[in-house]
């Protein structure tokens, strides 16, 4: 954007007191501004320049003095490359930019600059308002000068008048710029109008990506949370637009996810929103699953538990965790066929399965309502009982019956223990493989919604003039090593960098050809051979044989995503994965502590070492029925607590990952920002 200043009403000089002249010429939206530009208005692109001062009488110049002096707290016309732009303290960002120019060349310069006649030479010297003349001559308009009064003779007040005037120019504290809630309001007014995005944006002269803007301005202008975390967070807008398009779909625990996110950990921004778009579709199915499941069970007259029932403690198990009474050998099987009988029989409906395609489906895990009143036995109890409780001694006195007794009572406690050693290491392995699971389920998800981001990025790319720095050694060194991804996008004719270049659905390997061979310059060809190179790659990592790329990532991978993150690719977490793994012990060992490679060193017990209901360890082991605890750096803790779901393919079984210590530290949620947005502030 370009520097703005607004025009006081009124200015006294010791000689003159006038009213600015600050009614611009009006503006043809369709067309370029209409400005005045006669000779009335600038005299040194007249007499000065056709007859030197020097040569001028001394009545002339005094004549033309006067003039000169009409002029002062009025606007002139001028074209600008005739000024003369004094010393500036603005240096960084000083230089014209194609998006200000492109709106001059449409609509002129709507904002007066600053400056003053040089009553020696007769030119115009501008103090404020550098990038304004430097893009009306790139734009080939004319400027409007605010005529000053010159400066003081005196160079040291000269210089401290200007350097205040420009700080005071350019001091954002002073200016207030447009709200996004205005905008948007502006702009719904335009659309109004039956105006498209398209067209308004011709009309604001917003260049190439103008209708993306306004599209993304009217989609967060419907969404209240939106403009509000916006303004208060300093959200991008393209955020923005994402964050309403959840927040009116109705999904606001979503949308304040997001907000958590973009000020959190914005390079996992659009990687969780398209997630969140794959999951709203899995939700509806996975509910029409369910409701089928619920009717098949009450058809069966098999009771539905309640979810706030617990499979893992109290009365109720689940059949993975029963024998069938306390005879039966320790571990040994009760299936549901055998159980069906028993006036306790029941399942609860789970939904954190997956098919064999990583699709998640709800399933049925029967149960016991209360095992104990219905003979059944805990799987690990010793043999003979039903739970951890050691059986009672008798109460004898002789000493034959006390040494009996004790003998028994410590042949219990050995029993007990190895029970408990046996079902502590049980459990054990239950929450490393949950935990497991639970890893592969969201980083495969996120995996999955990592490629629209990432392939955005590379038909952003694809626009520069130029590759980055590095490119050249990057695509000798995929050449030299010829890898797979490169041979199959050659055999098939590159077809994703097709797509990302914009073809034709129908377009042949000729028209990509033809599309190269237009590259204007060398340095633009080398960036078409770099793009067809990582899309070549880019397409091999979006295949379902290469969903587990995060976990065990191959040389080519590795090189891609440490490339485009050195070129400026915002990766999220689970891409990063790619250049430094973690391991899966490191993962378990991240969430369980010492507990594991000990399994008895926290088991949550009751003060007696007893479960006195007869229950296993508490805390959730994760079986596949199990709600598996969240771990304390779990980065899928969102707004308002809501978990992210994720998907899980069973054929990722690969577990030996190379243990280089390059583990990357999770993510932490803001908690303040978080009560901050559920506040009534958001």
């Amino acid at each position: 954007m370009t520097s703005t200043m607004d025009l006081p009403t009124q200015r006294d000089t010791d000689n003159l007191t006038t009213t600015p002249d600050t009614d611009l010429p009006p503006s043809d939206l369709d067309g370029a501004a209409t400005v005045d530009t006669t000779a009335d208005n600038d005299t040194c692109s007249t007499d000065v320049e056709d007859t030197p001062l020097e040569e001028l009488s001394d009545e002339e110049r005094a004549a033309l003095h006067a003039t000169w002096d009409a002029e002062i707290d009025t606007i002139v016309w001028t074209d600008p490359d005739k000024v003369l732009l004094a010393e500036n303290v603005r240096t960084d960002n000083a230089e014209a930019d194609e998006d200000t120019t492109a709106n001059f060349k449409t609509h002129g310069v709507k904002t007066a600059v600053n400056g003053y006649r040089d009553y020696d030479t007769g030119t115009i010297v501008v103090t404020e308002g550098q990038r304004r003349v430097l893009n009306a001559r790139e734009a080939g308009c004319t400027v409007p000068i605010w005529i000053k009064t010159p400066p003081p003779a005196d160079e040291r007040k000269a210089t401290i008048e200007r350097i205040v005037n420009q700080l005071i120019e350019n001091d954002p504290a002073l200016r207030k710029p447009v709200t996004l809630a205005d905008t948007a309001r502006a702009l719904k007014q335009l659309a109004a109008f039956n105006l498209k995005p398209a067209g308004i944006a011709r009309k604001l002269a917003l260049g190439k990506q103008g209708k993306t803007y306004v599209e993304n301005v009217l989609r967060a202008g419907q969404s209240e949370l939106a403009l509000k975390a916006t303004e208060r967070y300093d959200l991008d807008l393209a955020q923005a637009a994402v964050i309403a398009e959840f927040d009116e779909a109705g999904d606001t625990d979503t949308a304040k996810e997001l907000i958590l996110t973009a000020r959190t950990a914005p390079n996992n921004f659009a990687q969780l929103a398209e997630r969140k778009r794959t999951e709203r579709a899995d939700q509806q199915r996975l509910a029409a699953l369910t409701e089928d499941l619920t009717e098949e069970l009450t058809t069966a007259n098999v009771t539905i538990f309640d979810n706030s029932l617990p499979d893992d403690d109290g009365d109720a198990r689940s059949l993975d965790r029963l024998r069938p009474t306390p005879e039966d050998e320790p571990r040994t099987e009760l299936t549901a066929e055998d159980h069906a009988s028993c006036p306790g029989h029941g399942a609860w409906i789970e939904t954190d399965h997956h098919d064999e395609q990583g699709n998640q489906i709800p399933v049925a895990v029967y149960g016991c309502a209360d095992f104990l009143a219905h003979g059944h036995a805990l799987s690990y109890a010793p043999a003979g009982r039903a739970d951890f409780t050691p059986a009672p001694t008798s109460t004898g006195t002789s000493v034959d019956h006390e040494s009996s007794d004790g003998e028994d009572a410590a042949e219990q406690a050995d029993e007990v223990a190895a029970a408990r050693a046996a079902q502590a290491a049980a459990d054990l392995e239950r929450r490393k493989a949950a935990i497991i699971r639970k890893w592969v389920i969201k980083n495969n998800k996120d995996w999955d919604a990592s490629a629209a981001p990432r392939r955005q990025w590379l038909a952003e790319l694809v626009q520069r003039k130029t590759a980055p720095q590095g490119a050249q050694l990057f695509l000798a060194l995929q050449k030299a090593h010829g890898g797979y991804e490169l041979r199959r996008a050659f055999e098939r004719n590159h077809p994703l960098a097709m797509t990302q270049f914009g073809l034709p659905d129908r377009a042949t390997l000729a028209d990509l050809t033809a599309k190269v061979a237009k590259a204007p310059t060398a340095g633009k060809a080398t960036l078409y051979d770099l793009f067809l190179t990582l899309c070549a790659i880019e397409a091999d990592l979006s295949r379902n044989t290469s969903r587990n790329t995060w976990r065990s990532p191959w040389g080519s991978a590795q090189a891609y995503m440490a490339a485009i993150i050195g070129w400026g690719y915002p990766a999220s977490d689970v891409e990063r994965k790619v250049v430094e793994p973690e391991t899966e012990q490191e993962v378990i060992a991240a969430q369980l502590g010492d507990l594991a490679t000990d399994p008895t060193s926290d088991r949550g017990t009751t003060a007696e070492g007893d479960e006195a209901d007869g229950a296993e360890a508490t805390g959730n082991d994760g079986f596949d029925h199990t709600a598996v605890e969240d771990p304390v750096h779990d980065s899928t803790a969102g707004v308002d607590g809501i978990n992210r779901a994720g998907t899980y393919d069973p054929s990722d079984t690969e577990t030996d990952h190379p243990d280089d210590g390059t583990d990357q530290e999770p993510v932490e949620q803001d908690t303040e920002a978080e009560t901050e947005l559920i506040g009534a502030a958001i």
